[in-house]
């Protein structure tokens, strides 16, 4: 009887971990087109930030994302109207997608790159 409430414990403690380990995240974002507007970043777990676009590289800070796979979306707000602006499906604005590995207890560091997807389309 000790011995299952002793597994019992570790699953409760493990599960309590696992659903609250997060990490904050220092992210650098390139190939920023210009010193207009704001750089917008997003997770597909819900945490955002946004900082005045300062050349060609800007640094934000994401705070208690969740530990695990997650999705970054980061675009160059150029004209600041806080939208990615597109023509059909296609962004008229450098964005970037990145699929994440999230770690638990330590700041990480990612970079980056925003691109053109307007010459991706083109080739």
């Amino acid at each position: 009887m000790k011995t299952i409430k002793w597994v019992i414990l570790f699953v409760f403690v493990a599960f309590a971990y696992t659903v609250s380990a997060q990490a904050d995240l220092m992210i650098k974002v390139t190939n920023v087109r210009s010193d207009c507007g704001k750089v917008m970043i997003a997770t597909d777990k819900g945490q955002y930030n946004m900082v005045d676009a300062k050349g060609a590289e800007t640094v934000l800070e994401l705070k208690d994302v969740p530990v695990g796979k997650c999705k970054v979306y980061v675009y160059h707000d150029e004209n600041g109207n806080y939208q990615l602006d597109k023509e059909g499906d296609v962004p008229l604005e450098n964005c970037a997608i990145v699929d994440l590995d999230v770690k638990a207890g330590r700041k990480e560091e990612v970079n980056i790159r925003l691109v053109d997807v307007r010459k991706k389309v083109k080739k």
